[in-house]
């Protein structure tokens, strides 16, 4: 936190004066600078700007392979900044997944085996299997 410095009248009288003449003097010029901008845009024809920004937007497009050729230096240069995983980590991280995988597998595979030999029972009146 700030310290706040002590309230002196004086202090407090300048700085209220100075506060004021900076709110009477920054209306003005942002008026001002609208009311340019308005007055031009005012005055261009419509079509006039239409053109003007395709001719701009042509003039700024390089060559699509310089453009390919940026967007690659790009892609290579954040590539150098990724942190990759040492050989290690990722071979436990793909033991991690394949283990939970196979888990699931075996337990809803067990899952079906129970509910399809239950629907048997319901339907047929004896258990049945599905592998054989």
């Amino acid at each position: 936190m700030a310290k706040k410095k002590p309230n002196n009248q004086s202090s407090t009288v300048d700085t209220a004066q100075q506060e004021t003449e900076v709110q009477e003097v920054q209306p003005a010029v942002v008026t001002d600078e609208k009311a340019a901008v308005n007055v031009d845009s005012q005055n261009e024809p419509k079509k006039a700007k239409k053109t003007a920004n395709k001719s701009n937007a042509k003039e700024k497009k390089p060559n699509p392979f310089k453009r390919f050729g940026k967007w690659c230096k790009g892609v290579f240069s954040e590539l150098k900044k990724v942190t990759w995983l040492k050989g290690k980590d990722v071979a436990k991280n793909t033991a991690v997944v394949l283990t939970v995988v196979v888990l699931f597998f075996v337990v809803l595979l067990i899952i079906d085996y129970v509910l399809a030999g239950l629907f048997g029972l319901v339907r047929d009146g004896k258990w049945t299997t599905i592998f054989i």
